[in-house]
C-alpha cells in the first residue's frame, strides 16, 4: 500500500452572491457559485516522490504561500450578502478530474486511490490562529485508467471523483466572520490519499482540479 498525505488545494473562502429576488430568511434558495477560487484547472503536484508504506509528504498551495501572494480582501457586510442576511451552512465540492504519474517508476495501466480524508481551512492573514476548518471523512475509492504516456508522464483519467466537505452552522458563522472583519484572508485544504498499487512507489503524482463549488444555504 503505498500512502500520501496532506495534498493541499486552494480554497478561497465563501464568496457570497448578492440580489436573487425580494425573498427572505428561510425562503432564500441554496446558492451556488461554480468554479470556487478558479481552482478548475489547477494542477496539484506531490512534493517527493512516493514510497511503499510510509507518508510520503505533501502537496501544497495556499494562498499565503503562493508567488505572489494571493490573499483576498474582505467582503462587505450586508452590502454584499444576499438581502443583508448571511448563510449558516455551506458544503465544497471539489473533483479530481485526472490525474499524471511522472519519474523513475513502471506506471501501471490502472490504480485505485482512496480519500481517506479532506479538510479546508480558511484564516484571517494577520492572525492564522483563527482558523475554521471543514472536516470530510469520505472514504471515496477513485478507480484511475491510463489514457496516454507523453515525455511529462503518463496521465490518467479518474472516476467517482467528487469529494465533499460540509460546514454546520458554527462553522459557517465562524467563516462568514473570518470573511467579513480582521482584513485580507488566505486560505488553503487537504486530502489523505492512499494508492492500492507499489508500481508507483519512486514516482511523483498529480491531479488536476475541476467542478469546483461551494453551496451556501440557512440564510437568516
Amino acid at each position: 500500500m503505498i500512502r500520501f498525505q496532506k495534498i493541499t488545494l486552494l480554497w478561497l473562502g465563501l464568496p457570497l452572491l448578492a440580489g436573487c429576488g425580494s425573498v427572505v430568511g428561510a425562503f432564500v434558495p441554496p446558492q451556488t457559485i461554480n468554479n470556487l477560487a478558479n481552482m478548475n484547472g489547477a494542477v496539484l503536484t506531490s512534493s517527493s516522490a512516493l514510497k511503499i508504506q510510509t507518508v510520503v509528504g505533501t502537496v501544497q498551495y495556499d494562498t499565503s504561500a503562493s508567488l505572489p501572494p494571493k490573499s483576498f480582501p474582505d467582503f462587505e457586510y450586508p452590502s454584499d450578502v444576499p438581502f443583508g442576511m448571511r448563510p449558516h451552512a455551506a458544503s465544497v465540492k471539489v473533483s479530481f478530474t485526472d490525474a499524471t504519474v511522472s519519474g523513475p517508476c513502471l506506471a501501471p495501466d490502472t490504480f485505485n486511490l482512496t480519500i481517506d480524508a479532506f479538510s479546508i481551512a480558511l484564516w484571517d492573514s494577520s492572525a492564522k490562529a483563527s482558523a475554521v476548518t471543514m472536516k470530510s471523512s469520505p472514504k471515496l475509492t477513485v478507480h484511475a485508467t491510463k489514457t496516454q504516456t507523453g515525455i511529462t508522464g503518463t496521465s490518467y483519467q479518474l472516476t467517482s471523483n467528487i469529494v465533499v466537505a460540509n460546514a454546520d452552522q458554527a462553522t459557517t458563522d465562524k467563516a462568514i466572520n473570518i470573511l467579513t472583519t480582521g482584513g485580507p484572508n488566505d486560505t488553503s485544504a487537504s486530502a489523505q490519499i492512499s494508492a492500492d498499487n507499489d508500481a508507483l512507489a519512486g514516482c511523483r503524482l498529480s491531479f488536476t482540479l475541476g467542478n469546483a463549488s461551494v453551496t451556501l444555504s440557512d440564510f437568516h
